[in-house]
Parts: C-alpha cells; sequence; structure tokens
C-alpha cells in the first residue's frame, strides 16, 4: 500500500500554492509546478485535457499538459478508446470527482474491450487514478487527473485536489490566450501529426500510432510547414512550442 508522502511545494516561507500557480508564466512552469503536486499526493502521472466534442476520437488531441507516457498515449488512440470512455462521460454528467481503480474493470465482457483498457494501464503502472472535471472563465471544459499506484484519495485530500486542478486550468487558459489564434490555424489531425513529430516519432511511426497512411501523414506535417512558415519539421516544432500550440 502507498501512503501519502507529502513533499514542500515551496521552499520559501510564506509562498502558498496559490502564489506559486499566480507566478505561472508559460506552459513549462505549469508543468513543474503540477509535477510537484502529482509527487506531493503520491501519485506518479498527471494530465490537464479539454473534454472531447462529439466528433473528437484521439486523446492526443486533447491533452495540454501531461506526463503521461507516449506509447499509452498512442496505443489508447489507436484502439480507439475515447469514444466509449465512461471516464468522459461521467466528467459530461457531474462535477464530482471521477475515481477509476484498475481492478473495477469488468474483464469478461464479450469485445474485450476492458481486457484491453487493463492490460494497456497495468502495464504502464495507472492503478489508480482521480480525474476532476474543470471549467475556465469561457466556459470551456476540462478535465485535471492524477494517477499511480497509491490508494484512492481521501474525501479531505479530493477537496484539495479539486480546489487545486480549477486554479491550475484556469491559469492554462490564461496562459495559452494569447496563442489561440495561431492554434486555430492548424486542424485537428495536423495537430496530432505535429505533437507525435515532437515526440520523435518518425512518418511511418505516427502513421501506425492514428491509422493513417504514411503519405497523408506528410501530407498533414507539409501543411503543418507550410501554415507555421517553416523550414521543415523540426522548425515547426520549435515554432509550434514557442507560439503554445505546444508544450
Amino acid at each position: 500500500m502507498k501512503t501519502r508522502h507529502v513533499v514542500p511545494l515551496s521552499q520559501e516561507p510564506g509562498v502558498t500554492l496559490l502564489d506559486r500557480v499566480a507566478d505561472c508564466d508559460t506552459s513549462y512552469d505549469i508543468l513543474r509546478l503540477t509535477r510537484d503536486i502529482t509527487k506531493s499526493y503520491g501519485f506518479e502521472y498527471f494530465s490537464i485535457i479539454r473534454l472531447p466534442r462529439s466528433d473528437e476520437r484521439y486523446l492526443s488531441s486533447l491533452s495540454t499538459i501531461s506526463n503521461w507516457p507516449p506509447e499509452l498515449v498512442g496505443t489508447y488512440d489507436q484502439l480507439g478508446l475515447l469514444e466509449k470512455s465512461p471516464i468522459m462521460d461521467a466528467l459530461r454528467r457531474s462535477t464530482k470527482p471521477v475515481i477509476w481503480r484498475l481492478e473495477d474493470l469488468e474483464r469478461n465482457q464479450a469485445d474485450g474491450r476492458e481486457e484491453k483498457v487493463a492490460t494497456l494501464f497495468a502495464a504502464h503502472g495507472f492503478h489508480r487514478s482521480v480525474f476532476i472535471a474543470t471549467q475556465d472563465p469561457s466556459g470551456e471544459r476540462g478535465a485535471v487527473s492524477f494517477s499511480g499506484t497509491r490508494d484512492t484519495p481521501t474525501d479531505p485530500e479530493l477537496m484539495e485536489l479539486s480546489y487545486i486542478a480549477n486554479r491550475i486550468y484556469e491559469k492554462v487558459s490564461e496562459i495559452r490566450e494569447p496563442a489561440a489564434l495561431a492554434d486555430q490555424i492548424l486542424s485537428a489531425r495536423e495537430r496530432e501529426c505535429l505533437h507525435w513529430t515532437a515526440g520523435g516519432k518518425t512518418s511511418s511511426e505516427i502513421a501506425i500510432i492514428l491509422g493513417l497512411s504514411e503519405h497523408t501523414v506528410n501530407h498533414y506535417l507539409s501543411a503543418v510547414c507550410q501554415k507555421l512558415g517553416a523550414a521543415n519539421r523540426a522548425h515547426a516544432v520549435a515554432r509550434a512550442i514557442r507560439s503554445g500550440i505546444l508544450d
């Protein structure tokens, strides 16, 4: 059993967690802070996402800031697990934290879906997760999750995490707002291909992850370079990071 091991979130006397959130100026600042919070509550993984629209099918296109393993996200998308995700349905219906436990999955379903989910997440050390519904000032809904092997958080911990998650999500929205117009020029597929390119994947690897042909992936990435005014893919990734399209 893993118990919560709290580490100091600030070394400066009198500096609160809210002060640290307020002091974040970039997505990288948010990533470092969320990583510290995740560790302090005994988790290993975190993600900050927006809730998917009805026509969206890929988790990779929803993630804003996350340390989930790229291999897990790629397999998740390849299996098409987002479309029928009970977690996303629960987050849409309620503002209460959603608790996910690996042992609760019903692995005897005829289509084998739950078995695939269990195998995938167990392989990466995802045994418990808490998903917290969030909303930014514009009304866009999202979620912040914390995952790992520790026990389910207590009610006081859930209250703390809910408050922290909503403050962080609001800050992410504030930081990314100047990049909104730049982000809108890329389609969801173009952003996905760019995301995996930034992760070091080749066109053939991206094609497998997204279930596309290599030719189609190259077409999307060529469009990305053209839209961002980049000389090549590496240049496009660098420009996307500077503009906030990629973290």
